[in-house]
């Protein structure tokens, strides 16, 4: 009985995909003069047989004049103002609560414009009592066919026949409410909620569309098994990469699919109804969009200014080039040396922001006569430095082109931001320049350190900031685009130890704090993002072994290599000297002011240069050690050595 009965209303669904259905998209405007007018004439007439028929007060002989009059006026007049009021643009099939506003504007302004005509027309003798109860079922009648589509909606969850998949929802906020606003509509009623867990501890013990909520997540497993639930699904968009792991951890503890929404970002940022849900997958987790574009702080820095980014087209800056422009710069110049890359980025950019001002602009930081003209041309008065050698391996065998480029290209760079009169320069480090074992970090910490010279050195002019964080999900030759490789290729996944940490973020996040630690910048300031806590590289990879949908050590195996020259275990984001101290964001904490620098450092940087610039490995070595003392060398426990000639391949490939 069910069954039939849900068959027939569904059939009365106009809005449903089908003939009636295209016929009313198709023919918009028609549609809504219908059925508009016929609830305007209806509304006029219901009004007039309630007062003069249904009513215990006097009868009026001249009511069947006045009705006539006021149909031929309301018609028109009401759908005129709801054309103007743009009710015929609203999508009848994700009718919200936003829509109600402009209906009950052009409802009530519809009444006084009739009110107004009548009683003029009639020197006040048309009967008041007519046009308020006419102005009532008007507002009732087209707030009920607005919104027809999701009554009927809510009446077909009801009938619908057939198994539902039970599911736990995590997450108890604006995501998890769309989502079960979502499952309530044909489209996604195969779903059925049956309990919410959530972290905030005020939201135990309350329901969200009458659905009880516990708490914290960890209860998941507790939940799902008292529910009896097939699936878990993940509605928890403002988590951190570390909160989406352990999430991610609890929900497979369940042994229970984990799925989500695949476009919950553009879905909260335009309010349109969730249209599907699918299976977890890794690019949940790369591609999640975090960042917030209403920080007030973000745009006073960004909005009406000239930027300029340098290794725009690597992962962080190009990151940077969307964030900023998204903030409505005046100028964005995209500097690289990567052709390609601009050219995708340009590409990019430039369909995504037709109106904004961007340049591109080929050059190398180490040209410092080319660097000069970017300045002169562009006159930037914020510089985002992103551009740096970074990968560890290739450096370990290039020591002194890693000298050339992230400490004399950083110089260089900085230098010309002071003489241009640049408001603003934040340096992008990492946190491999922390108690170094590679040349790439020692590199790093020695640019940290050229950038405090130089905030140092002018304290009004401008104002130089390093950022310190650790390695961001998805980018270009990450071990996560490394893993992804290895496991489309059917694997092995190569791990260097089972022991091995490191911290990750998404590079939205990540950019989204550079951009926040920027407008705090006063001079000599070391920034380090908070990344959560470490994730083990093994953990790493059998997680995406999962996400793929496969069993590690049986459909993909995990291979163990061994440290490579330059690499630890363990990463560190601050020494013991530079405990960081909280900022006005939780996520940015701030090492204390005025750490101390080498002697005679602007010197030793110049031979440092010198010697780099000359190949002299040897002088390098030396210099390298003075100015960073902490530096453990090519394999740690020889530092005080220089390395031995026969690891550098004469040809400057790798053995």
């Amino acid at each position: 009985m069910f069954e039939r009965l849900g068959r027939t209303v569904r059939s009365l669904n106009p809005y449903r995909d089908g003939p009636l259905s295209r016929a009313v998209r198709q023919h918009r405007l028609l549609f809504f003069v219908m059925f508009f007018g016929v609830i305007a004439a209806l509304s006029v007439s219901l009004s007039f047989v309630i007062r003069f028929k249904w009513s215990w007060l006097v009868v009026d002989d001249r009511w069947p004049q006045w009705w006539r009059t006021m149909l031929v006026l309301a018609v028109p007049v009401r759908l005129a103002l709801f054309y103007v009021f743009g009710i015929h643009r609203v999508s009848w099939r994700f009718a919200s609560l936003r829509d109600l506003p402009p209906l009950v504007y052009s409802t009530l302004a519809g009444s006084v414009v009739i009110a107004m005509s009548l009683m003029w027309s009639h020197q006040g003798a048309f009967p008041r009592s007519v046009i308020i109860i006419d102005t009532v079922l008007c507002l009732v009648f087209t707030l009920f066919g607005r919104y027809a589509y999701r009554i009927l909606d809510g009446i077909l969850s009801v009938l619908r026949p057939g198994p539902q998949l039970r599911v736990v929802i995590v997450g108890a906020g604006e995501a998890a409410n769309l989502v079960l606003e979502a499952m309530m509509t044909p489209r996604l009623n195969d779903f059925k909620p049956v309990g919410i867990v959530d972290d905030d501890p005020l939201k135990n013990g309350t329901t969200l569309h009458g659905i009880p909520v516990s708490t914290p997540v960890d209860k998941v497993i507790e939940v799902a098994q008292k529910n009896r639930a097939d699936a878990v699904i993940l509605a928890m968009p403002s988590a951190s990469t570390n909160q989406i792991y352990r999430i991610v951890k609890l929900c497979r503890d369940t042994g229970l699919p984990l799925k989500t929404t695949p476009d919950i970002w553009q879905v909260l940022q335009s309010s349109e109804a969730v249209t599907r849900i699918q299976d977890f997958s890794l690019d949940d987790l790369l591609n999640r969009r975090v960042v917030r574009t209403d920080v007030p702080e973000i745009r006073k820095l960004i909005e009406g200014r000239a930027i300029l980014v340098t290794g725009a087209a690597g992962s962080i800056g190009s990151e940077l080039c969307r964030q900023i422009v998204d903030q409505g710069s005046a100028l964005l110049v995209c500097m690289d040396k990567d052709e390609n890359g601009l050219f995708r980025l340009d590409q990019e950019l430039s369909t995504a922001h037709p109106g904004a001002r961007l340049a591109f602009f080929l050059g190398d930081i180490k040209n410092e006569e080319r660097m000069d003209m970017l300045f002169s041309l562009y006159s930037p008065e914020v510089v985002f430095h992103a551009a740096a050698y970074k990968h560890v391996p290739i450096l370990q065998y290039h020591p002194t082109e890693a000298i050339r480029n992230n400490v004399g290209g950083t110089r260089n760079v900085a230098r010309l931001a002071q003489k241009h009169g640049v408001n603003r320069f934040v340096m992008i480090s990492t946190d491999k320049a922390v108690r170094p074992t590679s040349v790439m970090g020692a590199t790093k910490q020695i640019a940290e350190k050229v950038i405090r010279g130089l905030g140092r050195a002018e304290p009004d002019g401008t104002r130089f900031s390093t950022i310190r964080f650790g390695n961001v999900l998805g980018s270009a030759g990450s071990v996560v685009e490394l893993f992804l490789k290895q496991i489309r290729d059917g694997g092995p996944i190569t791990v260097t130890d089972a022991r091995m940490e490191r911290f990750f973020m998404t590079i939205s996040e990540a950019v989204h704090l550079v951009l926040f630690a920027a407008t705090m910048g006063e001079g000599d300031d070391v920034f380090i993002l908070d990344m959560g806590e470490p994730v083990k590289i093994d953990q790493l990879a059998r997680q995406m072994i999962q996400f793929a949908g496969l069993t590690p050590d049986i459909d993909v195996s995990i291979v163990y290599t061994g440290l490579r020259p330059g690499e630890k275990l363990y990463e560190e984001l601050w020494t013991e000297d530079e405990e960081p101290l909280p900022t006005s964001n939780p996520g940015i904490r701030k090492t204390p002011s005025g750490q101390p620098l080498p002697e005679g450092m602007d010197l030793e940087v110049d031979r440092l240069l010198a010697a780099a610039r000359s190949n002299n490995m040897r002088e390098s070595w030396t210099h390298l050690l003075e100015l960073v003392p902490d530096f453990q060398g090519q394999t740690r426990e020889a530092a005080e050595n220089t390395p031995p000639e026969d690891d550098i391949p004469p040809s400057g490939g790798l053995t």
